[in-house]
């Protein structure tokens, strides 16, 4: 059976809390149920296991280097239902408690990804899947930083490229500012 794209809620809050190893430690019921689990069955998994397998590692190691940088990250994820169905999610990650023992706390708020992005994004992916499948996830890593120098343009300004209401004037800056530089 051909999995199928889950219909998301504009008005859903859609956010999940996870520890420094990234074990879910609080999930809104929207985000849990969206993928066909209880609240219950997320808490203390690893964050992975909504993932979907469509995503290259190299996205989520820059998340994770960015988030311990205590910067945020901002990116598109690809997750899968308990069902094996999928969903396109923008996912808005921060590090939001540090406490003294050294336990730290990340929040990420999910929100519905644009048209556009979807389409460039899942073709990036891909690509950098098949690079990981053959060379691992340094191979990923190349063909993303290659794939950005290309377009003059750092993993946070190409996402903000997407952003719909200001995304094709970034688009012009970041080529104008390449074709001068």
């Amino acid at each position: 059976m051909k999995e199928k794209e889950l219909k998301l809620d504009k008005q859903s809050n859609y956010s999940i809390c996870v520890n420094q190893v990234g074990i879910i430690t609080k999930v809104s019921s929207e985000f849990a149920n969206l993928l066909g689990y209880t609240t219950e069955e997320l808490i203390n998994e690893r964050h992975n296991i909504v993932w979907h397998p469509d995503m290259p590692k190299i996205i989520f190691k820059l998340m994770w280097e960015k988030l311990h940088n205590g910067e945020k990250f901002i990116g598109f994820i690809k997750h899968q239902s308990k069902s094996g169905d999928y969903c396109w999610l923008s996912n808005k990650a921060y590090l939001y408690s540090n406490e003294p023992n050294g336990t730290r706390k990340y929040f990420s708020y999910k929100g519905l990804i644009p048209m556009r992005a979807k389409y460039h994004i899942d073709h990036l992916y891909s690509s950098l899947l098949k690079e990981e499948e053959t060379g691992g996830i340094e191979a990923s890593e190349k063909y993303l930083n290659e794939y950005l120098n290309f377009r003059g343009v750092t993993y946070d300004e190409y996402i903000e490229t997407f952003d719909d209401t200001v995304g094709v004037f970034k688009v012009g800056y970041f080529m104008t500012r390449k074709l001068f530089s």
